[in-house]
């Protein structure tokens, strides 16, 4: 906020002193993208007046008419802003002959947020296969941005879509974030840095090498009968939300037959066209696998 004050008072009068005026702001609705909107320069009069009684309140757009006196303003309840943002002038006249006193706010139109390039999915291939590591989730802004004065926009990122459209709960440090799971989706806020107006949301994926705790517990709880089976063998227990490879392999550990899961929570293989032997099931997701053994009868 541009605060700056002047004041003139009588002589044996007491003092009066013009309160500062909040900011005034309006969202770019009318005509969007041009950042003019009218407004009505009275509407924190109450605090300019700051108690004063037997007080006129006049606006002027420039220092030099405030503190003349002159070029007033002729209708401040419907001014349609000339730049963005824009100092206006308040001129608080005692008509008591206690003086004068100057004080300036703000006009702001917020700009509106529009996402150059979608923001890139980020991936760290640590090598270490713990499916954890540090991001910065920043790192697509520039490409969002698209250009656009970095000041007057910001970014913040959020773990729910929900938290994101109701801004609350972001993330503290976006430059240095460790995943929850893995792959997992990052929501986000792009806005004017006067907040209350436009905002655009956003998301990507984060991954990196490795499978998390939750997948762990999947593979764990991976199950597959009838056993021994001649003609279909079902497969639960898998986490949906993952694409696993279902590979087939003889004793020798020859690949035989492989089926994709298709982000289901079990699927069904048919075995009907094996020789009666023993096999063994390897459920497969990145560099994670489960074995399991079953006999076709």
């Amino acid at each position: 906020m541009l605060v700056i004050s002047f004041a003139f008072f009588g002589t044996g009068y007491a003092q009066i002193e013009a309160g500062v005026p909040d900011d005034l702001v309006q969202c770019d609705v009318n005509n969007p993208g041009d950042e003019t909107e009218l407004f009505d320069l009275t509407t924190n009069e109450v605090q300019i007046i700051n108690g004063n009684s037997n007080v006129v309140v006049t606006y002027h757009i420039t220092s030099g008419a405030a503190l003349s006196g002159i070029n007033a303003l002729p209708n401040p309840e419907s001014y349609q802003n000339i730049a963005n943002p824009e100092p206006i002038w308040a001129r608080l006249q005692s008509t008591a002959g206690q003086g004068w006193s100057v004080v300036s706010f703000q006009l702001f139109v917020p700009k509106i947020p529009v996402i150059a390039v979608a923001p890139d999915n980020i991936f760290i291939d640590e090598g270490d296969g713990n499916a954890e590591a540090d991001f910065d989730l920043t790192i697509n802004e520039d490409q969002m941005l698209g250009g656009v004065d970095p000041f007057d926009f910001q970014f913040s990122y959020f773990t729910t879509a929900t938290d994101a459209s109701n801004n609350e709960n972001p993330i503290g440090d976006p430059e240095q974030y460790t995943n929850q799971t893995n792959p997992q989706t990052i929501y986000g806020r792009y806005e004017y840095v006067i907040t209350g107006c436009e905002v655009e949301l956003f998301d990507f994926e984060i991954q990196t090498d490795g499978a998390l705790g939750l997948l762990d517990n999947a593979f764990d709880s991976i199950a597959l009968w009838p056993n021994p089976a001649d003609h279909l063998i079902s497969i639960s227990g898998l986490y949906q939300g993952f694409d696993y490879v279902v590979e087939v392999l003889d004793v020798s550990g020859r690949i035989v037959t492989t089926k994709q899961s298709a982000n289901n929570e079990s699927l069904q293989l048919d075995v009907s066209t094996l020789a009666p032997a023993v096999y063994i099931i390897r459920v497969v997701y990145g560099k994670h696998a489960r074995s399991l053994m079953f006999v076709r009868r």
